[in-house]
């Protein structure tokens, strides 16, 4: 008995898939994006001032 409820939530659960598939729409509505300004690589490289660093120690070649 409990084999037969099995296949047959089973079943049910395969066919709710299935059909949620079908009857999904493959057409997305994509938002057109607006022209963004352009951005000079160069000036953000001369601009930036203060950036925080960070050291790391290089233990590649270290034999004791």
């Amino acid at each position: 008995m409990r084999k037969i409820y099995l296949y047959v939530i089973s079943t049910f659960l395969i066919l709710t898939g299935v059909g949620g598939w079908i009857a999904s729409t493959t057409q997305a509505r994509v938002e057109v994006p607006t022209r963004a300004e352009t951005m000079d690589s160069s000036q953000a490289t001369v601009n930036t001032r203060d950036l925080p660093s960070e050291h790391f120690t290089d233990y590649t070649f270290v034999f004791n």
